[in-house]
């Protein structure tokens, strides 16, 4: 009999010797050191599932989807602060298609305003079939016209259960179907059916591919979370691996280059590494290349503006490596930014990290819809959809509302106000994210993704130094200490402790209080 064994990396079963031949966790590719056995594939996600990058972005925007479709709150702050502001920057969040996500609050508007428009010329039939039976009653002295009164009543019910009731199979389909998981698409969004939202959407999609960022408030990194570490360092590149010897020039994008090329051969799914320009909305007017003459902002530069914007150590606009990391479905995300400059003699590094906590719980709700294909289920909804009368003043919402959109979108646009602040004011990403982790690896995860990357920047950094002859003494220390104790106070933070001991050999002192003074332990 032929046994069958399990795979160490993922539930397949197997025959041979040492891998199932179908395992889709490896995460680097390795070679062969001289004379020794290849490494064993590391998975990079948590749980033992390797998730494909394009599938795990799929996931973040579906759930966005669903509630772009279905909750009226939401899909109403994406159209106050994202459709009709098309003098503002576009917060890109990674792992979420922005443009897919508006086209779905669309749908769920235009389905919801039909609905509206339906159920008011309902009522609207009724109430003055019913009115003109009673004025007529009234104005014949007869009992007669008021024989069209149930039926009015009874159209109105019927109407109006019918209508709701359509909506509600809508609805289901939309978020069981066609934002069902798995069956998922972003290329089957629907288009809008105004050519003013078709054409907004487009625009958006251009920036949601481009490489500027424009921020609104204090911190740039609008989009990719809140902040939770970084550090910054200097190291003097004149100053010789060797006494007497002397080094070998070079440019800041070389570098910065150097390193990006490293990073990215980690080949670790779910990695992305690009350049990115992050500019205050306040400071787009003092420099070319980011809005038009009309106010709207640019979906990008070109790389010989990326490289002007390098060589200025204090610009406005500052060029930054964008590293990307996902996990948990694409419902965790690390990002570090990356920043190179040379002041005099010395080269500035500088690194910040950001983190997209995983989405709310109510934005998973629409996983627990079920498809409606049974009878009960059809008569189930139908029994919910009963009722007669709806609100006038729905359809007069929506009625302002595509007015909203076309005073806010129609035209060429108002001339260039320097005053204004050209910042993105809403980020849908963060707006759904979760104020703490949903399990304890994911904290864990998002640890070991940085000190993942940041050891791959520290031995390029180690590296590239070398070949030009720099001494990286100093950068090694603080390799050292960054990555093995995590420790590195910089700019307005602190840290409370009775001691602290950060290096090698470092030792921590803690003097406590007595009757007789202070003494030492």
């Amino acid at each position: 009999m032929r046994r069958t064994r399990h795979c160490d990396l993922c539930p397949r079963h197997w025959t041979g010797a040492d891998a199932c031949g179908e395992c889709p966790l490896t995460e680097f590719s390795l070679e062969a050191p001289p004379g020794g056995r290849i490494a064993r594939p590391v998975t990079g996600f948590p749980g033992g599932h390797a998730v494909d990058i394009k599938k795990a972005d799929d996931e973040v925007t579906r759930h966005l989807c669903c509630a772009a479709q279905t909750d009226v709150v939401f899909a109403q702050r994406l159209f106050d602060h994202i459709i009709r502001q098309p003098q503002r920057g576009i917060a890109v969040s990674p792992g979420v298609d922005l443009p897919v996500v508006l086209r779905h609050a669309c749908a769920g508007r235009r389905r919801r305003a039909l609905r509206e428009c339906a159920l008011n010329a309902i009522a609207l039939l009724g109430t003055l079939t019913v009115l003109g039976s009673i004025a007529a009653a009234v104005y014949s002295l007869s009992a007669a016209p008021l024989r069209f009164v149930p039926w009015a009543l009874g159209g109105m019910l019927i109407g109006t259960t019918l209508v709701k009731f359509a909506d509600k199979v809508a609805q289901n389909r939309a978020v069981t179907v066609l934002l069902g998981p798995g069956r998922f698409s972003a290329a089957n969004a629907p288009q809008p059916v105004k050519p003013l939202l078709r054409r907004r959407l487009t625009q958006i999609e251009e920036l949601s591919r481009g490489n500027i960022s424009i921020y609104r408030k204090f911190e740039p990194f609008t989009g990719y979370g809140r902040v939770v570490g970084g550090w910054s360092f200097a190291i003097d590149v004149e100053k010789p691996r060797y006494e007497g010897g002397t080094t070998s020039p070079f440019q800041v994008h070389d570098i910065r280059r150097y390193v990006a090329a490293q990073v990215e051969a980690l080949d670790w799914r779910g990695l992305e590494v690009a350049d990115r320009v992050f500019v205050s909305g306040r400071d787009v007017w003092e420099d070319d290349g980011f809005v038009d003459e009309t106010g709207r902002p640019l979906a990008k530069i070109d790389d010989e503006k990326f490289d002007l914007l390098l060589a200025k150590r204090d610009g406005r606009a500052r060029p930054y490596t964008v590293i990307r990391l996902i996990g948990w479905d694409g419902e965790l995300a690390l990002t570090i930014f990356l920043r190179f400059a040379f002041v005099k003699k010395n080269l500035f590094i500088e690194a910040s990290h950001s983190v997209l906590t995983p989405l709310q719980a109510r934005f998973h709700q629409h996983d627990k819809v079920r498809p409606v294909t049974t009878v009960w289920g059809f008569a189930g909804l139908a029994f919910r959809s009963l009722g007669m009368f709806e609100a006038p003043t729905a359809v007069l919402n929506h009625v302002a509302e595509f007015m909203q959109d076309r005073r806010a979108l129609a035209g060429p646009g108002a001339v260039h106000d320097p005053s204004f602040n050209h910042g993105a004011s809403y980020c849908v990403r963060e707006e759904a994210s979760d104020s703490r982790y949903r399990r304890y690896f994911q904290k864990l995860d998002t640890e070991m993704y940085t000190k993942v990357v940041e050891q791959r920047v520290f031995d390029a950094l180690v590296q590239f130094l070398d070949d030009h002859n720099v001494h990286t003494g100093e950068l090694v220390e603080r390799q050292t200490t960054i990555l093995n104790n995590g420790v590195l106070v910089t700019g307005g933070s602190s840290l409370n402790a009775e001691s602290v001991a950060a290096g090698q050999n470092a030792q921590a002192t803690t003097y406590v209080a007595t009757s007789g003074g202070n003494k030492g332990k």
